[in-house]
């Protein structure tokens, strides 16, 4: 897999400044229909520069698939990208997700750990729409498909949605509040690398990985 940055001087002009002092229009922490958000890598690159934004990172969950056609888009805009991935991981039994930023781009380790974070994400889809066959949704898994409109990994809000649209709950606040959410019956535990495996299993070059963790409960 090729992903930004690349060795090519001019292009990596666009793709990482060597610093961010005195830089405004920085978003670190950016979703597109690469994981769960609503807009293409190159249409997000687009509302980027339309927002006046400079230093951009594509932080889609667990990978990297989106940056390559975002990284072109930036291109054509002047923008700089950085490589990066919200990480799903583990800690003490808390589910968390890691913002690493990738100056460096994807080293082997951490694309071969990429794709098996993918493999859990969809077992774990797998699991939640066998749980919610027993609450009333037949054919979850399809069902969450249809409501993410693409092949990306499935997460919980398309199950969501997939609830509120077979009439098993009237909205996607209440599909949470009684099957989605965090210890509930239609849900199952994350089952990311535990926290040293994240930052080190990985291989990430060192420095790589954004200071800022997030808590969630996945």
């Amino acid at each position: 897999m090729s992903v930004f940055p690349t060795d090519d001087p001019e292009a990596r002009s666009t793709v990482l400044s060597d610093t961010l002092e005195g830089i405004r229009g920085i978003d670190l922490h950016l979703h597109s229909t690469a994981s769960d958000g609503k807009l293409s890598p190159a249409s997000l690159a687009d509302l980027c520069h339309a927002r006046g934004l400079t230093h951009v990172a594509l932080t889609d969950h667990d990978t990297v698939d989106g940056v390559e056609e975002a990284a072109a888009q930036c291109r054509l805009h002047g923008l700089s990208l950085l490589a990066a991935a919200e990480l799903s991981c583990q800690w003490r039994g808390i589910a968390l997700h890691i913002v690493a930023l990738l100056p460096e781009g994807v080293s082997p380790a951490l694309e071969e750990g990429l794709t098996t974070l993918g493999l859990a994400r969809d077992r774990r889809a797998r699991e939640i729409a066998h749980r919610l066959e027993k609450v009333g949704l037949a054919d979850g898994l399809a069902r969450a498909r249809q409501a993410a409109g693409s092949e990306r990994p499935l997460g919980r809000p398309d199950f969501a949605a997939a609830l509120v649209a077979a009439g098993v709950v009237p909205d996607v606040k209440t599909a949470f509040k009684r099957y989605l959410g965090a210890g509930k019956r239609g849900t199952s535990r994350c089952t990311g690398p535990n926290l040293p495996r994240s930052s080190d299993g990985f291989a990430m070059p060192a420095g790589s990985p954004s200071l800022r963790i997030r808590c969630a409960t996945a």
